[in-house]
């Protein structure tokens, strides 16, 4: 019998392991067409660094393999770095094979790959890691062709159906995709989750209505069987190269790709009702009614406490439970000594006091259950990478659970299973988002709400004394509230007092002049999920420019080095904002006896529907300055077409935070 695991190849080879194996002795080139030495630029991608002449990939679930070959000409100094090859892995049972490069000079020259790939630790977003095994292709120049082969091999008894992301941040000339899926051997079959028997492949494309994967037919003979059988093919000219841009949404959902998968049944609302029913059953099933989950709930509520305040106890309570999803993985043998065992229930997650972020937010609902309180669990798609897509017949889409709990007649959603999540909110990447809630034995779909900007805030506050040489002294107030608090916790968490300590210092020296000295006065209290994280640095900065005979200071120095939001004066893609934020700046400078204020800038205003700027600055005390600063985005997506609005609106902010006041040298002090 064959497992399934319905997973994609991009994220199967950032979960799954690599095991090198000798490469091949020997590799047949497909030849080099005098066309492909002539190119020298892409006119429908102007400056291209590089351009992709020939792709093809081939997965194989019959022979258990998937192969990739990529043909790349080099066409300026900047696609030299596509020599740099990196291969995703985690060594858990799958082996890269055939591997080879070479690299073709304009003359003709070919120089092969003949090294060994090593190990590299990738650093992506904030702080998340996984390894490649990395080579390089040899001797690379402008004008150079590229080379690359390589295949994935898995064992005889799993399928593992493609994901062929179709779009590339490059041209492609020419893109073929072949799939052949298993159709039975011998006397097996795909067996799904749940024991569901495969019934067959689908698939689910999002390209342009020009390109569709077309099923051919063949001998199995073809395929080392006697029945007929079938392929899957997709031909592609002129791919054109996926826009990045900053601030957009995930990549992977707008790029052209095509997914497959085993199924039951075709018909997606078949699909999706077995599915939710299969989920809930499972979620119901690690739930049960335990004694023990009955008696743990007695010991933290009493029966005075109102619904609310049963459910913050429950949730501080399960808030503090080890969790797994953000401690280093642990061999099965060092499990196996600390005597871990994987929780099949909410007694184990007790009765270990630790779990992963799914197996907390169950054992919460379990026990706000047992304090007399409807909750339930929502799966969600993490919209970082991801959204759910019901065209997509896939469980894969979705990424974790949250918690919904009924208080005074309204859904709460909350995500104990989030380390350092405050109370009344999920992780960002679980909000806003649909997914499949429980209900009444079964799934149905249902949407998290959007948290506020008043729920995402920084303050930064500023105390300086300026010297006659324009060296500022004095102290920065540092704090962050809600979402912000919970990323900067998750971020000390994973070092110790030393490293949260250079942590802190580094954000603030990020955003004053160069020239700065920075030392934390005062650890902010790390562990404390439900108060904002306030830090107190020492500062001596140089925040005077001179313009002869008059002096400059910065009123918004937090944003000394801030750069433009949107630099492009056209979009391709949404603009996408993670969260709604909010942030207020206040700045306080007492200046010298031999300069006072020549002219400080007029007060400003922007306002739309969802966003505001303001900034205030005035004189302070008898030689001072006080500049506030407040900026509130409380949007999240917007369209191509509303780009020139954000745009503008963020040009503004840059003019106002990039405001001076004009100072002036006193006659005394000029003639010193």
């Amino acid at each position: 019998m064959l497992s399934l695991r319905a997973i994609s190849l991009r994220l199967l080879l950032s979960t799954l392991g690599l095991l090198l194996v000798p490469l091949a002795a020997a590799v047949d080139w497909p030849p080099i067409s005098p066309e492909e030495q002539a190119l020298k630029d892409v006119p429908s991608q102007p400056g291209a660094p590089a351009v992709i002449l020939l792709r093809q990939e081939v997965a194989d679930d019959l022979n258990n393999f998937h192969s990739t070959y990529k043909r790349i000409k080099v066409l300026t100094d900047a696609g030299r770095k596509y020599a740099d090859i990196e291969l995703p892995y985690n060594r858990h049972g799958f082996s890269i094979g055939e591997l080879a490069g070479r690299t073709v000079h304009a003359d003709g020259t070919v120089v092969p790959f003949d090294g060994k790939p090593f190990d590299k630790v990738i650093v992506k977003g904030k702080g998340f890691r996984y390894q490649v095994k990395a080579f390089t292709l040899p001797d690379v120049q402008v004008g150079s062709i590229l080379d690359v082969r390589y295949s994935l091999r898995f064992g005889d008894r799993m399928v593992l159906p493609p994901e062929w992301i179709v779009q590339d941040d490059l041209f492609q000339k020419k893109a073929a995709f072949k799939y052949i899926p298993f159709q039975g051997k011998g006397n097996m079959e795909v067996i799904l989750p749940h024991g569901q028997v495969a019934n067959g492949v689908s698939w689910t494309p999002f390209l342009p209505a020009q390109y569709k994967p077309e099923q051919h037919t063949a001998p199995q003979a073809a395929f080392g069987h006697n029945q007929v059988g079938y392929w899957v093919g997709l031909d592609m000219s002129d791919v054109p190269a996926f826009v990045q841009e900053p601030f957009m949404p995930p990549p992977d959902i707008l790029k052209w790709r095509v997914n497959f998968y085993y199924l039951v049944s075709p018909k997606q609302e078949e699909y999706w009702k077995a599915q939710g029913k299969f989920w809930e059953h499972d979620v119901e099933s690690f739930l049960g009614k335990k004694k023990c989950v009955a008696e743990a709930t007695a010991q933290l509520i009493s029966a005075t406490d109102t619904p609310e305040q049963k459910t913050r106890k429950i949730y501080a309570f399960v808030s503090q439970l080890e969790n797994t999803s953000y401690v280093p993985y642990r061999p099965q043998q060092e499990q196996k000594v600390l005597g871990i065992k994987l929780n099949a229930g909410v007694e184990d997650v007790l009765r270990q006091r630790s779990g992963d972020h799914d197996d907390l937010n169950r054992l919460f609902v379990a026990m706000v259950r047992a304090a007399g309180l409807p909750a339930s669990l929502m799966l969600v798609p993490n919209r970082e990478h991801n959204v759910f897509l019901p065209a997509l017949l896939s469980m894969s889409q979705f990424d974790a659970e949250i918690a919904i709990v009924r208080l005074d007649s309204k859904d709460v959603f909350l995500d104990p299973g989030t380390k350092f999540c405050p109370y009344g909110l999920t992780d960002w990447r679980y909000a806003s988002v649909t997914g499949l809630r429980e209900s009444d034995g079964k799934a149905e779909t249902a949407e998290s709400p959007l948290s506020s900007y008043t729920q995402a805030m920084t303050t930064r506050l500023g105390r300086f004394k300026m010297n006659e040489e324009g060296r500022a002294e004095g102290l920065i107030g540092l704090a962050f509230y809600g979402l912000e608090a919970m990323q900067w916790r998750q971020q000390g968490g994973k070092t110790d007092d030393e490293g949260r300590k250079k942590l802190l210092e580094d954000e603030v020296k990020s955003f004053l002049p160069s020239d700065n000295e920075v030392t934390l006065t005062k650890q902010p209290e790390w562990d404390k999920t439900e108060e904002p994280l306030i830090a107190q640095f020492s500062v001596k900065a140089s925040l005077l420019v001179n313009a002869g005979k008059r002096a400059l200071i910065p009123l918004h120095p937090f944003e000394f080095n801030g750069t433009p939001r949107f630099s492009a004066g056209q979009r391709v893609n949404a603009v996408y904002f993670y969260y709604p934020s909010r942030e207020i700046d206040e700045f306080h400078i007492t200046l010298p006896s031999n300069v006072q204020i020549e002219n400080l800038p007029p007060d400003d205003v922007q306002k739309l529907q969802y966003a505001m700027y303001k900034s205030e600055q005035k004189p302070e005390g008898t030689n001072g300055i006080f500049a506030r600063r407040d900026l509130v985005m409380g949007g999240m997506l917007f369209p191509p077409t509303m780009y020139a609005e954000v745009k503008g609106f963020y040009d503004k902010i840059k003019a106002g935070d990039d405001q001076t006041a004009v100072l002036k040298a006193l006659a005394r002090a000029e003639g010193n």
